[in-house]
């Protein structure tokens, strides 16, 4: 059997359907064997980056490893994405073709030290010596990406090592391991029953979910413990979905991207803060001041990593454990206890409704021009249907779905990549997400910075078919670096601002049904005709500048509103 239909028949027993990948001279020994394999889809990609990217989106989408491969001219390109996914824990298998063995001193075309380059962003890297060793290194590869801490995992498969013909008779899966968690650990009972106490004494307490609650599918776990035991659910901006945010404990995004005063204020008055499935990073705790450090608060932390217990925070409890099985187990020995009175679940009510109030001119503002980001993440809200899974690039493009567009119900239905926060990231992660959930429609929002880095990867979605719809707002800059300009260094714009392009022109070009949207008072017909299009469409809408309409970030709420700008923190 030839070494690429071992590959493939592999992949295939792990229920591998689509592969994200782009063709060179080192891989094409493989393709020959795929050209006769119908089972596994290969969707070309423009780009090796966006191939990594499309396997994040896919592996967050379907809970299960996402597959891609590059060759070897094409390796160095992938190691942005890995970065991403390594940074974020998404469990992918990145296989890159490389030149003959017996080339790597020779300096042969295309050859790089495959093995030193991503060997600090993956959990590991493998090199197939001999072709009777692909069933070993792929059961090792999915073991290795869903278990722990999930994780990326390269594969190095030399071009002569491809052209091999063998026997093989171990062609056998470890399906346990096709999906993520692999393997679920449940924390120590005595961690359990102390946190048992310090939630049981708690008035104001909050539960800070992090994407790892969402990778652990523990979002039924969440909602009982948060009503057993009263608690607020707040999630980092890549968790937001963890608990449907009409829920009456749902406190919605926290932190430094996402989050509103109302939000971030839950935990700065919190009595004890219980972090589930996060790394307490910067970006969900604006920067480890909500909550601080050096509060004297209660803090429970519960993590499938030991190398994220008590890494920011002087925890009195540290969880190991998967959060899924931990919260089920801490639920069980809770049985007898009842939950509190209710008063604090009405004051997150009386919270929220003060702070909708107080956004009530954004959310009405059908006459700003361009149009106001609050009023079009608004409509944008009541226009998508409900089996809408949102892709969202960093910046304005994530900051305000994430603040103001509710998740209805719990799961991944909210996709960004706020670990690195690469620009373009979201074009591609929508066409993954639409491979892994082909009946949902994937409402793909994206800034015109973002755009330059992916712009080609809209060729691949035509031709794909994926339903994604794209919103592109336009500022003509890079937005986020243009308001930290002004709002941290008080400087006008260096290296901001784009030239005007005509992006509706642009996307007919590619194929798309495409329309840019002038005044607000028309998107919400605008956005009725987007979702009427079977397939993909194109929707561009202008905005302010970020400096003169500041996004909700903490840092910059108190500048912009003595400046007089728009704000809605």
């Amino acid at each position: 059997m030839k070494c690429g239909r071992i590959l493939l028949e592999m992949l295939k027993k792990y229920e591998v359907k689509h592969v994200f990948g782009l063709p060179g001279e080192t891989t094409l020994h493989w393709y020959e064997e795929w050209k006769k394999f119908p089972d596994i889809e290969h969707v070309m990609v423009r780009d090796e980056r966006n191939a990594v990217f499309m396997a994040d989106g896919y592996a967050k989408v379907s809970g299960k490893p996402g597959i891609c491969e590059g060759p070897s001219v094409g390796a160095p390109h992938m190691l942005p994405g890995i970065v991403e996914a390594f940074s974020s824990c998404v469990p992918i298998i990145v296989i890159t073709s490389d030149i003959p063995l017996n080339g790597e001193k020779h300096n042969m075309l295309t050859g790089a030290d495959q093995t030193s380059m991503f060997k600090p962003f993956v959990k590991e890297t493998l090199t197939v010596y001999k072709a009777t060793d692909i069933p070993f290194i792929i059961r090792r590869a999915f073991r290795l990406a869903t278990s722990g801490k999930p994780g990326p995992v390269h594969i190095r498969l030399p071009q002569d090592v491809l052209a091999e013909d063998v026997e093989v008779s171990d062609l056998f899966a470890q399906l346990e391991f096709a999906s993520v968690p692999g393997k679920r650990s449940c924390a120590a009972d005595a961690d359990i029953r102390k946190t048992i106490e310090i939630l049981q004494e708690a008035r104001r307490g909050v539960m800070i979910c992090g994407q790892g609650a969402l990778s652990a599918l523990a979002w039924d776990e969440v909602k009982s413990v948060a009503e057993k035991f009263e608690l607020a659910v707040l999630s980092t901006i890549n968790a937001k979905g963890i608990i449907a945010e009409t829920h009456p404990l749902s406190g919605g995004v926290c932190g430094a991207r996402g989050a509103n005063s109302f939000s971030n204020g839950l935990v700065l008055n919190a009595d004890a803060i219980f972090f589930v499935g996060s790394s307490t990073d910067s970006a969900g705790t604006a920067g480890w001041k909500i909550p601080a450090k050096n509060s004297n608060i209660p803090v429970i932390q519960l993590n499938v990593s030991e190398a994220e217990l008590g890494n920011n925070y002087n925890s009195n409890v540290l969880l190991l454990g998967d959060a899924k099985v931990t919260l089920a187990k801490l639920l069980e020995y809770s049985a007898d206890y009842e939950k509190g009175s209710g008063e604090y679940t009405i004051a997150i009510a009386e919270g929220r409704a003060k702070y909708e109030k107080m956004t009530e001119e954004g959310l009405a503002n059908s006459t700003a021009s361009p149009c106001d980001p609050l009023y079009a993440m608004g409509q944008l809200g009541k226009a998508m249907p409900e089996d809408s899974i949102l892709v969202v690039d960093p910046g304005i493009a994530a900051v305000y779905p994430a603040g103001f567009i509710k998740m209805r119900k719990a799961g991944r239905y909210f996709v960004c990549n706020f670990a690195q926060g690469s620009l373009g990231y979201a074009t591609a992660a929508a066409i993954g997400a639409a491979k892994a959930s082909p009946q949902s429609t994937i409402v793909h929002v994206t800034g015109d910075g973002s755009f330059g880095f992916c712009a080609g990867e809209y060729e691949t979605l035509v031709r794909t078919g994926a339903n994604v719809k794209v919103i592109l707002v336009n500022n003509h800059s890079f937005g986020w670096i243009r308001v930290s300009n002004s709002m941290v260094f008080n400087n006008p714009p260096f290296a901001t601002e784009f030239a005007d392009i005509d992006y509706v022109t642009i996307m007919k070009g590619f194929g798309l049904p495409s329309a840019r949207v002038e005044e607000a008072r028309f998107l919400p017909e605008a956005f009725k005709d987007l979702f009427a299009v079977e397939g993909p469409a194109f929707l561009e809408i202008p905005f302010a500048p970020e400096d003169k309409c500041v996004p909700p970030v903490p840092n910059w709420a108190e500048k912009a509103r003595k400046a007089g700008f728009r704000n809605y923190y």
